[in-house]
Protein backbone atom coordinates (compact mmCIF):
# COMPACT_ATOMS: atom_id res chain seq x y z
CA UNK A 1 0.00 0.00 0.00
CA UNK A 2 1.40 3.28 -1.38
CA UNK A 3 1.61 5.96 1.87
CA UNK A 4 1.28 10.13 1.79
CA UNK A 5 5.27 11.09 1.71
CA UNK A 6 4.47 13.59 4.59
CA UNK A 7 2.28 12.25 7.16
CA UNK A 8 2.91 8.21 6.36
CA UNK A 9 -1.18 7.52 5.99
CA UNK A 10 -1.75 5.19 3.76
CA UNK A 11 -3.38 6.44 -0.10
CA UNK A 12 -4.74 4.85 -3.19
CA UNK A 13 -4.69 5.35 -6.25
CA UNK A 14 -1.54 7.27 -8.01
CA UNK A 15 -1.20 10.41 -5.63
CA UNK A 16 1.70 10.73 -3.25
CA UNK A 17 -0.01 12.81 -1.08
CA UNK A 18 -3.13 13.10 1.06
CA UNK A 19 -4.25 16.08 0.78
CA UNK A 20 -2.80 19.69 -0.52
CA UNK A 21 -2.02 20.65 3.02
CA UNK A 22 0.31 17.89 3.10
CA UNK A 23 1.56 18.60 -0.55
CA UNK A 24 2.42 21.73 0.33
CA UNK A 25 4.16 20.98 3.89
CA UNK A 26 6.46 18.81 2.59
CA UNK A 27 7.73 21.05 -0.02
CA UNK A 28 7.95 23.32 2.53
CA UNK A 29 10.07 20.82 4.41
CA UNK A 30 12.04 20.08 1.62
CA UNK A 31 12.82 23.46 0.75
CA UNK A 32 14.04 24.20 4.30
CA UNK A 33 16.23 21.29 4.63
CA UNK A 34 17.97 22.11 1.20
CA UNK A 35 18.91 25.26 3.12
CA UNK A 36 20.66 23.53 6.00
CA UNK A 37 22.68 20.82 4.46
CA UNK A 38 25.50 22.72 4.76
CA UNK A 39 25.05 23.79 8.34
CA UNK A 40 24.73 19.56 9.07
CA UNK A 41 27.78 18.24 7.07
CA UNK A 42 29.62 21.34 8.88
CA UNK A 43 28.78 19.86 12.26
CA UNK A 44 28.94 16.31 12.16
CA UNK A 45 32.44 17.07 10.47
CA UNK A 46 33.29 19.19 13.07
CA UNK A 47 31.94 16.26 15.66
CA UNK A 48 34.35 13.59 14.01
CA UNK A 49 37.58 15.83 14.17
CA UNK A 50 36.40 16.00 17.55
CA UNK A 51 36.04 12.60 18.01
CA UNK A 52 39.25 12.08 16.24
CA UNK A 53 41.54 14.60 18.31
CA UNK A 54 40.08 12.56 21.28
CA UNK A 55 41.07 9.31 19.76
CA UNK A 56 44.68 10.67 19.46
CA UNK A 57 45.23 11.93 22.61
CA UNK A 58 43.88 8.94 24.05
CA UNK A 59 40.79 10.97 25.55
CA UNK A 60 37.37 9.34 26.53
CA UNK A 61 36.09 12.88 27.75
CA UNK A 62 37.23 14.68 24.18
CA UNK A 63 35.50 11.51 22.34
CA UNK A 64 31.98 11.79 24.18
CA UNK A 65 32.21 15.55 23.77
CA UNK A 66 32.65 14.64 19.86
CA UNK A 67 30.08 12.62 19.97
CA UNK A 68 27.47 14.54 21.89
CA UNK A 69 28.26 17.32 19.09
CA UNK A 70 27.06 15.40 16.78
CA UNK A 71 23.96 14.48 18.79
CA UNK A 72 23.42 17.76 18.96
CA UNK A 73 23.43 18.55 15.13
CA UNK A 74 21.07 15.35 14.42
CA UNK A 75 18.57 16.63 16.90
CA UNK A 76 18.73 20.55 15.48
CA UNK A 77 18.80 18.78 11.93
CA UNK A 78 16.78 15.67 11.54
CA UNK A 79 17.71 14.50 8.17
CA UNK A 80 16.24 11.32 7.08
CA UNK A 81 17.18 8.72 4.35
CA UNK A 82 14.36 8.83 1.34
CA UNK A 83 13.80 5.26 2.39
CA UNK A 84 12.78 5.79 5.88
CA UNK A 85 10.94 8.61 4.34
CA UNK A 86 9.27 6.66 2.13
CA UNK A 87 8.35 3.87 5.38
CA UNK A 88 7.12 6.10 8.07
CA UNK A 89 6.42 9.18 6.06
CA UNK A 90 8.28 12.92 6.61
CA UNK A 91 6.88 13.47 9.76
CA UNK A 92 7.63 10.35 11.91
CA UNK A 93 10.95 9.94 9.81
CA UNK A 94 11.90 13.64 11.59
CA UNK A 95 10.96 12.28 14.78
CA UNK A 96 12.73 9.25 14.81
CA UNK A 97 15.72 11.43 13.36
CA UNK A 98 15.69 13.57 16.54
CA UNK A 99 15.09 10.35 18.84
CA UNK A 100 18.28 9.17 17.29
CA UNK A 101 19.75 12.25 18.38
CA UNK A 102 18.90 12.00 21.86
CA UNK A 103 20.31 8.69 21.71
CA UNK A 104 23.49 9.59 20.51
CA UNK A 105 23.18 12.23 23.29
CA UNK A 106 22.79 9.77 25.83
CA UNK A 107 25.60 7.68 24.88
CA UNK A 108 27.67 10.47 25.05
CA UNK A 109 27.14 11.39 28.49
CA UNK A 110 27.07 8.09 29.87
CA UNK A 111 31.07 7.90 28.19
CA UNK A 112 31.82 10.90 29.78
CA UNK A 113 30.24 10.44 33.25
CA UNK A 114 31.65 6.18 33.01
Amino acid sequence: MKRCKFCGKPIDGPADFCDHDCAESYRHVTEEEQKKVKFFIAGMLAGFLVMLAGVLFLSDAVIALGILFMGGVVIAFPFTTPETNALLGCQKARVLGRALGVLLVAVALWMWLF
